[in-house]
């Protein structure tokens, strides 16, 4: 008797409470999924569910409750039971003392978006944030998943898989982070150092998938041998395509990521840069956000926004990282890294935002800023993606200089890994900052205080000559003429072309209309009266349409004054604007002077030598943009 109570004990402490849910998707057509939760007995009358209102990894309150339809409430036997909102996402359920309850709901999914749900004729997705309840008061109870696939379709998930087409998650939180994908899909199986990868792919796309599996495999070597070890025992790349152009990007989970490309993107040398770097920037997650985590965002509250001022080195080191490993993975020349990285450098100094708000501060406001943009954002923010990526690029150089080449961005990386991640700590700015303050003292405190905690630009000239590099500033169209190739003389050219200029405003071009999208502050329509939105109509009594913009700007020079008619709120406006040089083009040339540790740093950074990457540059000098 004692030894069956015993026996009894033991199996309710090994088998908590199960939270079951199955998923269904009778029309994949009509992007519903059909769901049911049951939820174990409790002691209270009312019982309180709750839909996230984000999901980790995209710092936007998107209110999934907004797609739930038609939810009913009821004993297992089947009996209705009464339920109210208490709010926009919580339902409070009155529910028989000691009794399990379920609910039953349709998800509207038709958002195709790394960040939600999706479902149509041909395939399926489910970032689980958008589609399962939690009970507040149990979070930590394990969940069952049972899929019903429509039709012939599969489905795969990261969780654990307890039968055909079941899954288990030990908590909420380990569900919210594992996305499912349902359809008709391949799947490749691929070992890296060990660890079992697996890609699965929906939709069609005009890729040698097997190439790109090979490719995949070389980033998981890339990234691991950097971190020396893997926080995953599995990983798992789901992935949907579309011919339509629609969705694009990607979102990290612990152990898988769920990316999105163009199906008809993979014509040509881009379109593979792009998802490979896409691949490497969610992959390099799983330790930078996932395993070197911020303290601030754990544990998560779903009903409400955490606030962080680390977002520069979660996402901004990640970018930083999916330029630099394309190299280090072999699929870019130290000439084709270098040329991406002056094109990143250029894009941050030419913004004006980066003189009036900090990274810290961007990251802080990421909530209102980053996925809400208005038309100042250009002139007034930076971005914690590329000005992140630029800090990381910054202190990289700040630390090689300072320890003679002996301790790296790298190497930062891998203590937080194994001192903070496998160790199971959060960090905050204190603690970044003191670990490079281990290496370099004071000097990388006040580098870090001075350009991410306030809103000074990185000195990228000093900085970069760190790697024996020169900033040289040349025409935008200077690539017309080769890249590497000797550039010509003034006195040998038997014309004198017309200047680049420019109006001052980046436009978009929609349907054949030229409309402003950035008045650049300070610049030339920025001191006429441009302003966002309007669409050009015509320059100097020129029709201007999307095709022949550029040409017609290219009538006139430097300085002089042209008639700009515009349309602004169906009003028809004249608007004089004095021309301004177009934006020269920054390209890093090595530096012929440069002493041999900058020779070796850029060895190490770009992986190729500065005295041969000189002899493939133009000797082309142009005097730096003030």
């Amino acid at each position: 008797m004692f030894c069956s109570w015993l026996l009894w004990s033991a199996l309710m402490i090994a088998e908590p409470p199960v939270v079951k849910a199955t998923v269904r998707m009778e029309r994949p057509d009509r992007h519903f999924y059909q769901i049911e939760m049951i939820f174990p007995k409790g002691a209270e009358l009312t019982r309180t569910l709750q839909m996230p209102v984000w999901t980790p990894g995209s710092y936007k309150v998107r209110d999934f409750a907004r797609n739930v339809e038609q939810l009913g409430a009821f004993t297992l036997d089947g009996e209705s039971l009464p339920w109210r909102k208490r709010d926009k996402s919580t339902w409070v359920i009155s529910v028989p003392r000691n009794q399990p309850f379920k609910v039953a709901y349709l998800v509207f999914a038709y958002e195709f978006s790394v960040r939600t749900s999706y479902l149509d004729s041909f395939y399926g997705f489910i970032n689980p944030a958008s589609v399962f309840f939690y009970e507040p008061s149990a979070m930590d109870r394990p969940i069952e998943v049972d899929v019903i696939p429509w039709q012939d379709w599969s489905s795969a998930s990261a969780l654990a898989e307890t039968g055909a087409n079941r899954y288990r998650a030990e908590n909420y939180d380990e569900l919210v982070d594992s996305p499912f994908q349902f359809g008709k899909f391949r799947r490749y199986d691929f070992d890296v150092n060990g660890i079992p990868h697996q890609w699965i792919i929906a939709g069609d796309v005009n890729m040698n998938e097997t190439a790109m599996m090979r490719s995949l495999r070389q980033i998981g070597l890339t990234v691991g041998n950097l971190f020396n070890g893997y926080p995953f025992r599995k990983y798992t790349i789901f992935s949907q395509f579309r011919l339509d152009g629609k969705g694009g990007g990607g979102l990290e989970h612990r152990n898988s990521t769920m990316v999105q490309g163009r199906g008809n993107g993979f014509r040509d040398k881009r379109g593979w840069n792009r998802f490979l770097g896409l691949m490497i920037h969610e992959y390099f997650h799983a330790w930078n956000v996932k395993a070197i985590r911020d303290k601030a965002l754990g544990p998560f509250d779903y009903q409400k926004e955490i606030y962080t001022e680390l977002l520069w080195l979660h996402e901004g080191w990640t970018s930083y990282y999916d330029t630099m490993l394309m190299q280090r993975a072999g699929f870019w020349t130290d000439k084709e890294l270098r040329k991406e990285v002056a094109k990143q450098v250029d894009g941050y100094l030419q913004r004006p935002g980066i003189q009036y708000q900090s990274l810290s501060d961007a990251s802080f406001n990421a909530w209102i800023h980053q996925y809400q943009n208005s038309e100042t954002r250009y002139n007034s923010q930076v971005s914690y993606y590329r000005g992140g990526a630029m800090s990381g690029l910054a202190l990289d150089l700040f630390l090689r200089r300072r320890t003679k080449n002996t301790v790296s961005l790298d190497d930062l990386m891998r203590i937080l890994y194994n001192e903070y991640a496998l160790k199971g700590k959060g960090l905050d700015w204190n603690e970044i900052v003191s670990v490079v303050a281990g290496v370099t003292g004071n000097a990388g405190i006040d580098f870090m205080e001075r350009h991410i905690g306030q809103a000074n630009p990185f000195p990228f000239e000093s900085l970069l000559a760190h790697a024996g590099l020169k900033m040289v500033y040349e025409d935008a169209d200077a690539d017309e003429k080769g890249d590497g190739d000797e550039a010509a003389e003034d006195g040998d050219k038997p014309y004198e072309p017309n200047p680049l200029v420019t109006l001052g405003v980046d436009v978009s071009k929609r349907n054949g209309a030229v409309l402003v999208s950035v008045v650049r502050r300070g610049g030339a329509g920025w001191r006429a009266g441009l302003d966002y939105g309007d669409e050009i109509l015509a320059v100097n009594e020129r029709r201007v349409t999307a095709d022949n913009f550029d040409r017609i700007l290219g009538w006139s020079r430097p300085g002089d004054e042209v008639n700009v008619l515009i349309s602004r709120a169906k009003k028809i406006l004249n608007v004089p604007v004095k021309l301004e040089a177009a934006p020269k083009k920054l390209k890093l040339v090595p530096d012929e002077d440069a002493d041999e540790l900058a020779r070796e740093i850029y060895t190490a950074m770009f992986g190729g030598q500065l005295d041969e990457a000189r002899t493939q540059t133009a000797k082309k000098t142009d005097r730096p943009r003030p």
